[in-house]
């Protein structure tokens, strides 16, 4: 049996309460939760709705008098707290109405930037179902079809992204990420197989410093990122990116297999920026996103 991760409470539908996909939940002995999809045509009956004169309110402003509530095609705006009262104004009822959407499939991307330790996805619902949305994550190898998923656990602070280890490298089949978005109103699941040297991507180097030296040159030194957990067996290669003035007149050299370059044939008074981007030594994956720019300025004299 597979193994699944919930992030968060999940919300469990007590009662299916129309056929435009709502649900009925207590909240507590006074308050009732209704999840609603936009687009719906909703009848909410009052509990003591026989009685003559009940009247309905939202968001505390009378509505009209009827011992059921129906609403058309509703909309966001449709969205708040509805109560029926007796005729002298003792509230009866209480409904908070939750409008929104089923989750649409997870577009989801991977990348490992500690590879080969571990790798990191992430994904985002489009449209936003608005309503509370919880995830189901999970993965297992495409060549072990039998074997049990594993738990894909939190990563960070971040909701929408869990982290992958134990994975192995160099394998022909995929490895098969699956995330399962999951609210009142309903459920979406996409799989997304990837192979492992396929998704590197480093973090951008740190602690980028530059010196001005005699003859118009500039020593430029860098660290690897410190998520990269093995740079002697899995060692990186180095991209440096420098320009003057518009950054569309920028130049790259490299790669280089060291930790230090120097610039030459520089033109004095102009001021350089640079910057490094690191990539696994044998090409997998892709480059890192940039580090941040450092100036330097070439002295006039």
């Amino acid at each position: 049996m597979c193994l699944m991760y919930i992030f968060g409470a999940l919300v469990i539908a007590a009662t299916a309460f129309s056929q435009d996909m709502t649900t009925l939940t207590t909240k507590n002995n006074s308050v009732q939760d209704l999840f609603v999809a936009v687009g719906s045509f909703v009848q909410i009956p009052c509990i003591d709705g026989e009685q003559k004169g009940v009247e309905w309110k939202f968001n505390n402003s009378m509505l009209f008098s009827s011992p059921v509530l129906s609403l058309k095609n509703i909309s966001l705006q449709d969205q708040g707290i509805y109560t029926c009262h007796r005729p002298n104004g003792d509230p009866i009822q209480r409904v908070f109405l939750h409008l929104g959407y089923s989750p649409p499939s997870p577009d989801v991307h991977c990348w490992s930037p500690s590879y080969p330790k571990r790798a990191v996805c992430s994904w985002t619902l489009n449209p936003n179902p608005t309503l509370p949305t919880h995830y189901i994550a999970t993965y297992r190898s495409h060549s072990d079809p039998l074997s049990s998923a594993h738990q894909c656990q939190r990563w960070g602070q971040e909701e929408r992204q869990c982290v992958l280890q134990e994975l192995k490298i160099f394998e022909s089949e995929p490895t098969l990420f699956n995330i399962t978005a999951v609210n009142a109103l309903g459920s979406a699941t996409r799989i997304w197989p990837f192979i492992f040297e396929d998704i590197v991507k480093p973090d951008p180097p740190v602690n980028v410093t530059v010196m001005v030296m005699p003859g118009k040159k500039l020593s430029v030194q860098w660290g690897p990122p410190p998520s990269w957990p093995d740079p002697v067996n899995f060692p990186l290669k180095y991209t440096v990116k420098f320009h003057w003035g518009k950054p569309d007149t920028a130049r790259t050299l490299g790669p280089y297999e060291s930790n230090n370059m120097v610039l030459r044939g520089l033109v004095a008074g102009r001021t350089y920026h640079i910057q490094i981007s690191a990539k696994d030594f044998l090409d997998n994956g892709q480059g890192s996103d940039w580090s941040s720019p450092i100036g330097a300025t070439i002295p006039s004299n």
